[in-house]
């Protein structure tokens, strides 16, 4: 309801009107600010899972990860670790940002191995995201897609040497603490 229409309400009198607009009011900045993050909202909470392992160099692992809302809403920040059966450890950061001027959203990933990977978001379905690098003719491209499953969280990591095709590097399941 337009503020105008509860102003001219009839049989309101202006201070319940002026009420009535500072809470309409005080209500759309908040609903705006999540409307740019709908698409991401399944991801957040805190999740712990299992993985398999095609790399027979660390073996099966465990770990965990979650997806929180910060800086006051502005962006998503993915913090995971995983543990492996060959005693590895692995640990990571991802910040999910709205790029301008048409707030494209982008991911930038960091890891304990030093690696630093700029992705761009696609949606192919409502619950689901896939992160894609770019690449080069020299760099590898790295795919990571996440998918709601009932309420199982189902992701993949995947590479692809310049000049070849995707193929899996990691796959879990986990679920929502």
């Amino acid at each position: 309801m337009a503020l105008a229409s509860v102003v001219g309400y009839p049989g309101t009198d202006m201070r319940t009107s002026v009420i009535l607009g500072m809470v309409l009011l005080s209500v759309l900045p908040a609903r705006a600010q999540s409307t740019p993050w709908k698409r991401l909202e399944f991801l957040l909470g805190k999740w712990a899972g299992s993985a398999g392992q095609t790399d027979t160099l660390l073996g099966a692992g465990e770990g965990g990860f979650s997806f929180e809302l910060e800086l006051n809403r502005k962006i998503i920040v993915r913090r995971n670790h995983a543990g492996y059966a060959s005693g590895a450890q692995h640990d990571d950061l991802m910040v999910i940002y709205l790029d301008a001027p048409d707030d494209t959203p982008r991911a930038i990933y960091f890891d304990t191995e030093g690696h630093v990977i700029r992705y761009n978001l696609t949606f192919p379905t409502s619950n689901k995201v896939v992160f894609e690098s770019d690449g080069s003719q020299v760099e590898p491209r790295y795919r990571l897609s996440y998918w709601l499953d009932g309420r199982a969280l189902d992701g993949k990591f995947e590479v692809a040497q310049p000049g070849s095709e995707y193929k899996t590097y990691l796959s879990w399941t986990s679920k929502k603490e």
